[in-house]
């Protein structure tokens, strides 16, 4: 019994230390509640005045006062220290943001220390279109576009030329080609003229020729009489005579080529009614009685009084 007032009072100043211990515990983290409060309330401040700079209203904070701050308690000599209530949660409520400017979706009220979401104002597009890096160089394209269009009209057009200078070729071969025939058949056709007689004309030697029955001098004489000139009674004559001369050879349609020139050409000669009688006779020895009996009618028609249109009509009556 004589040590237990000592013990008795080394319980008690074990206790008491253990309940300071504890209180000053509690009001570490009380002080850290109000710090922490007070730093978001700041940044919620803070956050409002950004708001403002971009045209969107400050949030309106509730009217609920934050606790004050709790003095530090001395020491008690209680066993159990009252307990500390907590403090209230600052509810930060996002005033409404103007549709022109925001798209945010709102916040609930209710929920504690939450951010309000807030959308950026809508920016206008510049004036000045910005180019794409794959359309950067969009001339540079078009200018090879044109380039490569002109280029091959250019090479159509060079293909065309050759195909045209080609076609061409041949043809002026084939010209030269027709001309060397033809040359050679004239030439086979009208053998040389022979030499004339001294002293005459082609028009007498041919007249000579043709009274002497020899018709191949004749037509090459009368040939280099018309080659000079076709007017005149000379031409006239030397016509109708290698037509003559054409007729004995029996070269009908050769021998009617030159009657022919008397109705288109020498219309108003003495040897047109001659002409016309001699084209018939061409048809008919040539079995084209219909082509021989409109010449004879025509000859009838137009000198039916001469001696050639009398015969052209006792024809027609005994066929």
């Amino acid at each position: 019994m004589k040590h237990f007032p000592k013990i008795l009072v080394f319980l008690m100043t074990c206790l008491v230390l253990s309940s300071c211990v504890t209180t000053r515990e509690q009001l570490n983290e009380q002080r850290g509640i109000v710090e922490e409060s007070e730093t978001k309330t700041v940044q919620s401040e803070d956050l409002g005045s950004k708001e403002k700079k971009t045209e969107v209203p400050a949030p309106v904070v509730s009217n609920t006062p934050a606790p004050a701050p709790v003095p530090p308690l001395a020491p008690a000599p209680s066993a159990t220290p009252a307990a500390t209530p907590a403090p209230t949660p600052i509810v930060v409520i996002p005033a409404p943001i103007p549709a022109a400017t925001t798209t945010a979706t709102p916040v609930a009220s209710a929920t504690p220390m939450v951010q309000a979401p807030y959308a950026l104002p809508t920016v206008a597009p510049s004036a000045t279109p910005i180019l794409k890096p794959d359309t950067a160089n969009y001339g540079v394209d078009e200018l090879r576009a044109e380039l490569a269009r002109v280029s091959g009209i250019a090479e159509e057009l060079q293909h065309e030329k050759q195909l045209k200078e080609q076609a061409q070729g041949d043809e002026l071969k084939k010209s030269q080609e027709r001309i060397v025939a033809l040359e050679k058949q004239l030439k086979d056709l009208t053998p040389d003229t022979p030499k004339l007689p001294e002293g005459k004309s082609p028009f007498e030697a041919g007249k000579d020729a043709f009274s002497s029955n020899n018709s191949e001098e004749a037509i090459m004489y009368f040939t280099q009489v018309l080659s000079a000139s076709e007017s005149g009674k000379e031409a006239e004559e030397a016509t109708y005579l290698r037509g003559e001369s054409y007729f004995k050879k029996q070269q009908y349609n050769k021998a009617i080529v030159d009657y022919s020139r008397f109705p288109e050409k020498y219309q108003k000669s003495s040897f047109h009614p001659k002409a016309l009688l001699r084209i018939a006779e061409c048809f008919e020895a040539m079995g084209r009685r219909d082509d021989a009996k409109a010449f004879y009618s025509d000859l009838m028609e137009k000198f039916p009084k001469t001696a050639e249109g009398k015969i052209a009509k006792k024809r027609t009556k005994t066929k």
